[in-house]
C-alpha cells in the first residue's frame, strides 16, 4: 500500500488519492458482506436449533399425554405394562411386558408433527416400584426433534378418595348409625326421588352457614348447599341444589372468581377392603419380592398406640398368626409384627420403620378353620376350647369386655369414683348393644397417638379413634396415614348416663385427627354424637371418604367441625389405600432432567 501511494504521489496530482479511497471502500464493503453472511448463517443455525429444542419438549409432553391416556383407559396399565430392561425401570416387574406399545422400546412419531423442521418423536420408561405404597407411577418421557432430545420425569397418580377433603357416595346418613327408618337413594334437585322399595328416603344432610371447607369436595349424590364457604373445587355426579333449604343462604364458591360447582362422573368404592389381606402371605413372591414385604395381620379387637418415637404398641388378644401361608403350617409370626404372647398381654412394642410404607390389617375372627390353601391359622377354636380359652369373652358370652377394656370403665369429670360406660345410642335414642359396638370377635381397631411413618390401617369392621391421632413434628410430606374401616370410622365418645338420665362424657373436649379416612361401606361419625352436651371442636387434617354422610353433632350436643385438606395427599397416597373401581390418573408433578437418550436411541 505504501509503494502504491508513493508512486501515485510521484505524479504530483490528486488521481492516486481518489483511487486509494475507492479501493478502501471496496475492501470495507467486502468485509461487511462477509460478516453479514456469517451472521445470517449463524442465525439460521440458531433458529433451527431453537425450533428443535422447543419441539423436543413438546414431543415429550405428547408422550406423557399418550401414557396418561393409556392408564386412564386401563387402570391396571401401570402395573402390567413396561420394559424392565430400561435403566429407569430397573427392578420393576411388568407381567404383560410392553403389550405391543412401541414407545417402551423405540421412538414413536408424534401424530401430525411433520413440518418444515421434520417430524418429532417420543419414547418413555416407567417406574412402578412405589405405586403400591405411595400410589405414584413415575414416568420418564423423552422427546426428539432433529438431533435434539429432551427428557422429563413426571409423577402420575390416580385420582382417588384421598384426593378430596370430603367424598361421599350418599349425602344422607347410615341408618345403622342414625337409627332412621329409611333407605338411601340418590336425590334430584327437588328432593322428590323415592326408593324403589317404597320406603322413605333417608334425610339429606346440608351444608349451612358457618361451614368452611378448605379443600376439594366431591359426591355421587345431589349436594344440598344451604350456605357455607367452599375454598376449592365442588364436584358432584348429580349437581347441587338449595330448593329445600329454609332459610336459603348464598354459598360462597371461592375457588376462583365466578366459579360454580361442576358435574362429574361417579366414583364407586370397592365392595370390600379384603385386597389388603392378600399382602399378608409370606409365601407369595409378588408380596415378598417387594421392598416392604408382607404387612401385619391381627385378628379380632386390636388396639394400636403410636408413641411418636419410632415405636408403637399393639394389643390383639385373639391373634394366633400375624402372617399367612397357602401351604402348611399356613401361618407364622414374624418378629416385626410382635410376639404372640405379648400381643395378648400388655402389648407388643414394634418399630414403625419396619412397617413404613406398608399395611396393617385387622380381620374378624374367622368363622371356621378352613382347609387346604384356605386354612385359617387364626381360627381360635383350632387351638383352644371353651375351658382353656384365654379370652374371657370367648370363654363366656356373658362377658362384655372385648379383651381390650371396651366397654370402658373409668373416672368421670365432676363425679367421684369410677363408672362404667353406658350402652351407646344412635341419634334416635335407640341402643347400640355392646355386642355390636364392641363385639368379642369383631375386627375392630382402636387407635391413637403420634404417627411417624407412612402406614395404612385396615379394619374389617369398625375403626375407633380413641384419642388424638396426629403426625409428629417435622413430619415429611410423604409421611401419610391411612385409616380404613369396612364399616364405620368413629370418634370414640363413651358416655355414662346416671339414673336421672344425665349424660357424662368420659373424655376431655376436643379431638384432632390427621390422616386419610375411608369408611368403605359406612360413615365417618362420632359415637353418641347426639348426647353429652358441647364436646368442643373436632379437627380433621387430611381427607374424609365415606359411603354415607356422617354427623358429628346434633343441636347443642357433639362437636363443631374444623376440617382442612392435607396438601400432602394431593401428591402422596397412603400405602395400599383402596381406590375407586374406575378412576382417572392425573400428573401431580413434573421436572425436566438430563436427556435419557441420544437421537439415535442410545441411552445416555
Amino acid at each position: 500500500m505504501h509503494r502504491i501511494l508513493s508512486l501515485l504521489r510521484s505524479k504530483d496530482d490528486d488521481r492516486g488519492v481518489a483511487l486509494v479511497a475507492v479501493l478502501g471502500i471496496g475492501m470495507v464493503v467486502l468485509i461487511l458482506a462477509a460478516t453479514m453472511m456469517g451472521i445470517a448463517t449463524t442465525g439460521a443455525t440458531k433458529t433451527s436449533s431453537d425450533r428443535d429444542y422447543a419441539n423436543a419438549m413438546a414431543a415429550a409432553y405428547a408422550g406423557l399425554a399418550d401414557y396418561q391416556s393409556r392408564v386412564n383407559a386401563d387402570n391396571n396399565y401401570a402395573t402390567k405394562y413396561g420394559d424392565a430392561s430400561q435403566a429407569f425401570s430397573s427392578g420393576d416387574t411388568f407381567p404383560n411386558s410392553t403389550g405391543g406399545n412401541s414407545a417402551f422400546t423405540s421412538w414413536v412419531a408424534v401424530p401430525d408433527s411433520a413440518g418444515a423442521g421434520g417430524g418429532t418423536f417420543y419414547r418413555y420408561a416407567v417406574d412402578n416400584s412405589i405405586y403400591g405404597q405411595q400410589g405414584i407411577v413415575r414416568v420418564q418421557v423423552t422427546g426428539k426433534a432433529g438431533s435434539t432430545t429432551r427428557s422429563l420425569v413426571a409423577n402420575v397418580k390416580p385420582d382417588g378418595f384421598s384426593s378430596y377433603l370430603y367424598w361421599t357416595d350418599y349425602e344422607s346418613g347410615d341408618p345403622a348409625i342414625t337409627g332412621e327408618d329409611c333407605t338411601n337413594v340418590y336425590q334430584n334437585a327437588d328432593y322428590s326421588a323415592r326408593p324403589t322399595n317404597g320406603d322413605t328416603a333417608c334425610s339429606k344432610i346440608q351444608f349451612q352457614d358457618g361451614d368452611v371447607l378448605n379443600g376439594p369436595i366431591r359426591s355421587n349424590d345431589m349436594l344440598l348447599i344451604c350456605g357455607g364457604t367452599f375454598k376449592s373445587t365442588v364436584q358432584s355426579a348429580q349437581g347441587w341444589s338449595n330448593r329445600v333449604c329454609s332459610p336459603t343462604r348464598t354459598p360462597a364458591f371461592q375457588y376462583y372468581s365466578g366459579y360454580q360447582p361442576e358435574i362429574v362422573g361417579s366414583y364407586t368404592p370397592p365392595s370390600t377392603i379384603s385386597a389388603g389381606r392378600d399382602r399378608m402371605y409370606s409365601d407369595d413372591a409378588a408380596v415378598t419380592g417387594t421392598s416392604q414385604g408382607t404387612g401385619c395381620l391381627y385378628t379380632g379387637p386390636t388396639q394400636i398406640t403410636f408413641l411418636g418415637n419410632g415405636k408403637m404398641t399393639v394389643r390383639s388378644p385373639l391373634t394366633l398368626a400375624t402372617n399367612l401361608q397357602k401351604s402348611s403350617p399356613y401361618g407364622s409370626a414374624p418378629a416385626k409384627c410382635g410376639a404372640i404372647s405379648d400381643l395378648r398381654g400388655a402389648g407388643a412394642t414394634l418399630s414403625t420403620s419396619l412397617l413404613a410404607n406398608n399395611l396393617i390389617y385387622v380381620q374378624d375372627e374367622p368363622a371356621s378353620a378352613g382347609s387346604g390353601s384356605t386354612t385359617n391359622p387364626n381360627y381360635y377354636w383350632s387351638k383352644y376350647t371353651t375351658a382353656t380359652a384365654l379370652s374371657a369373652c370367648m370363654k363366656s358370652p356373658s362377658v362384655t369386655d372385648n379383651g381390650l377394656g371396651f366397654p370402658y370403665t373409668g373416672s368421670v369429670s365432676g363425679l367421684s369414683g369410677t363408672y362404667s360406660e353406658s350402652i351407646p345410642r344412635n341419634a334416635q335414642g335407640g341402643p347400640v348393644p355392646f355386642a355390636t359396638a364392641y363385639g368379642c370377635t369383631n375386627g375392630d381397631l382402636f387407635v391413637s397417638g403420634k404417627v411417624d411413618a407412612s402406614i395404612t390401617l385396615d379394619a374389617e369392621n369398625y375403626v375407633y379413634i380413641t384419642g388424638d391421632l396426629q403426625y409428629t413434628a417435622g413430619r415429611a410430606a410423604s409421611t401419610v396415614l391411612g385409616i380404613v374401616g369396612q364399616e364405620a370410622v368413629l370418634v370414640w365418645n363413651p358416655i355414662y348416663v346416671n339414673s336421672r338420665g344425665t349424660n357424662y362424657p368420659f373424655l376431655p373436649d376436643n379431638r384432632t385427627v390427621s390422616g386419610a379416612i375411608l369408611s368403605n361401606q359406612g360413615t365417618f361419625t362420632v359415637q353418641n354424637y347426639a348426647y353429652g352436651g358441647d364436646r368442643g371442636t373436632l379437627t380433621v387434617n387430611g381427607s374424609i371418604a365415606q359411603r354415607y354422610r356422617g354427623a358429628v353433632g346434633k343441636g347443642s350436643n357433639g362437636y363443631l367441625k374444623s376440617y382442612g385438606y392435607d396438601s400432602s395427599l394431593a401428591s402422596y397416597t397412603p400405602p395400599f389405600f383402596p381406590q375407586p373401581v374406575v378412576t382417572t390418573y392425573k400428573v401431580t408433578s413434573q421436572i425436566e432432567v438430563r436427556p435419557a437418550y441420544d437421537a439415535n436411541g442410545s441411552p445416555r
